[in-house]
């Protein structure tokens, strides 16, 4: 594990970063509602702190960490559909050694947010005993899922209780920091039990360029702040040190089998679809999972025709940059003269990341004893 932690440390420090200084994404409504979390925690029986389960460290809110520490707490690491469920497994082990309760969900999944909502009744039951009212707090930083693990939760618990007029659902939006207001949702009557929903509060400073460099490819900063070019090119230097292209090189001796059967299910598609399609042709936009194979295939196959060496800086950047070239025409993106960025490549790579298009991914390393 020693190797993977140094080869992010790496991809952190590389040249393309040079210049963009620490990640730093604190705005003002942000700083006023870390006050109010802090004030309203010690009325807090129970606190779920939501993390990515890509980036389970670095994802944790430091500043709050020691408050949290003196809580009965639960960690939630969401978007488990999108992590590598084998690391995954030790990452709990890695917790369950710490003697801190843990549980990797995916928000839109009713039966897994019921296997956590099972979890904090037991964590509650004792304190079901001696209080009528419960306050459950959920913390976390932006875009970790939050407002959509309340969401599935008001669903839930509609269908196990009378209905309440009028219950609000939290706003859950695309970037990171939406839910700017703290509200609380009643959650169930015998015994009453709220949770309340907090934004998503980032530490001021993000300590070190690559844990700023992982929350912004998972999206808790917002792509603006650090760069598309620079959050892609990242994610490339992680998959080639990594060398995680060569996992797809079984993709470059079934092309022509790939691509006579999406031929065949296009054509089913023209058949079947009230609308009839258009047979597919070269004008025409690859559907999403044709164009993932491409993109998988084309990183394999710049990898392995690399012949430089992947431990020196300048060339790994070389062969970044020529895979992101190579992308261009997998996106089918114009080329413009005299146009050197990277930009609508990049933004469409991090898109198939982001949605677990390319694979499950967990960013973070286990401590060295794991």
């Amino acid at each position: 594990m020693r190797g993977l932690a140094r080869a992010a440390k790496r991809a952190g420090e590389m040249a393309f970063n040079a210049g963009g200084g620490v990640v730093n994404w604190f705005p003002g409504h942000m700083a006023a509602a870390s006050r109010a979390i802090r004030d309203r925690l010690k009325f807090a029986d129970l606190v779920l702190e939501v993390r990515d389960a890509r980036i389970p460290l670095s994802s944790a809110n430091e500043d709050l960490q020691p408050v949290l520490a003196a809580k009965r707490r639960i960690l939630a690491l969401n978007k488990k559909d999108l992590a590598n469920p084998n690391i995954m497994n030790r990452w709990l082990h890695h917790f369950e050694s710490c003697k801190q309760d843990c549980i990797s969900i995916n928000a839109h999944s009713s039966s897994s947010v019921s296997q956590l909502l099972g979890l904090v009744e037991f964590k509650l039951k004792e304190a079901i005993l001696k209080e009528p009212t419960l306050l459950v707090m959920v913390v976390g930083v932006p875009n970790v899922g939050k407002s959509a693990l309340i969401n599935s939760i008001h669903r839930i618990v509609t269908s196990r209780f009378p209905v309440q007029d009028k219950n609000k659902r939290a706003t859950v939006g695309p970037l990171p920091g939406v839910t700017q207001d703290i509200a609380g949702y009643k959650i169930s009557s015998q015994p009453s039990i709220y949770v309340l929903d907090t934004p998503g509060v980032l530490v001021p400073s993000i300590p070190d360029m690559e844990t700023g460099l992982k929350l912004a490819l998972t999206g808790a900063v917002k792509d603006s702040v650090v760069g598309e070019e620079r959050i892609a090119k990242y994610l490339l230097s992680l998959l080639n040190i990594r060398k995680t292209p060569l996992h797809w090189e079984r993709l470059l001796y079934r092309r022509e089998e790939l691509d006579e059967d999406t031929f065949n299910s296009n054509e089913n598609d023209y058949r079947d679809s009230p609308r009839r399609r258009r047979r597919p042709n070269n004008s025409d936009a690859l559907y999403v999972q044709d164009m993932v194979m491409e993109v998988q295939r084309t990183l394999c196959s710049t990898f392995m025709d690399f012949t430089g060496n992947i431990e020196d800086e300048n060339e790994l950047e070389s062969l970044i940059d020529s895979q992101l070239v190579a992308l261009r025409k997998v996106f089918r993106i114009p080329h413009k003269p005299f146009d050197e960025t990277h930009g609508p490549a990049s933004k469409k790579l991090l898109t198939l990341f982001r949605s677990g298009k390319l694979g499950p991914f967990i960013l973070d390393d286990l401590p060295d004893d794991q």
